[in-house]
């Protein structure tokens, strides 16, 4: 069951710059690689909850290939697009999620090749929908801590620990839920991936149908609000400090 948030899909023109920018906003940002399609690379913020976010950008904005996710339809806008939910049992996913009634598309295998020449394997489907409120979902074919860094790289300036709520525009809060909630495998109302609480809120005029801003957690007392738009390219985050930090 996909019952864990795997990660945040973060849209950017210029990977370098942003991960400059968020370097500057207190994060340990480390280089991911390129994707097997040759189409898109990416830089990783993880966390010690073992989500993380994926700041990617197009290798040739020019060209007019897409991926299987179909970010290219995002640019030239960045910031928050997609976010991902991991499962365990792929195959058995699918199936559960088509007996709810879900469209659901095997996207089939695919990689990235590491810095450092290593190579990570991964399957994915994605949920038939027309804005992107619920999540594509990701098995880990190699072992997840080579796509997933920890230790230092999990360590950061600004003491973030983890993604503790993301907020998913809908016109249809009350849909959104009720589909979160099965596909999660939750009690209605109640929808958590892993430690993460996902709360649709109404689709406003000025937003896609998604993901549109994101909690961070912190075990600092004392640092709280929110980060600079400019430096996050465009995604709305706030740390909170941990319940009891």
């Amino acid at each position: 069951m996909p019952a864990r948030l795997d990660h945040l899909v973060i849209l950017v023109r210029d990977l370098e710059e942003a991960a400059r920018d968020y370097g500057r906003l207190g994060f340990r940002v480390t280089p991911g690689g390129e994707h097997s399609d040759g189409l898109t690379r990416n830089a990783l913020v993880p966390f010690r909850d073992g989500t993380y976010l994926e700041l990617v950008a197009f290798v040739d904005p020019e060209d007019g290939r897409d991926n299987v996710w179909g970010w290219r339809g995002f640019l030239p806008h960045e910031g928050l697009i997609d976010y991902c939910a991991a499962s365990d049992g792929m195959r058995e996913d699918v199936e559960r999620l088509r007996g709810l009634g879900l469209g659901v598309e095997d996207l089939g295998e695919g990689g990235r090749r590491l810095p450092d020449g290593g190579e990570i394997r991964w399957r994915s489907a994605g949920i038939t929908q027309k804005g992107r409120a619920l999540p594509f979902l990701i098995e880990d074919l190699t072992p997840r801590r080579m796509r997933v860094p920890g230790g230092t790289a999990a360590e950061h300036p600004n003491n973030a620990t983890g993604i503790a709520r993301l907020e998913v525009s809908t016109p249809q809060t009350a849909k959104t839920s009720e589909l979160l909630s099965a596909l999660a495998g939750t009690a209605p109302g109640t929808i958590e991936l892993g430690s993460c609480e996902v709360f649709p809120v109404e689709h406003g005029d000025d937003s896609r149908e998604g993901p549109s801003a994101a909690g961070l957690s912190t075990d600092r007392t004392g640092v709280a609000g929110e980060l600079d738009r400019k430096l996050s390219h465009g995604v709305r985050f706030a740390l909170t400090p941990e319940a009891g930090g």
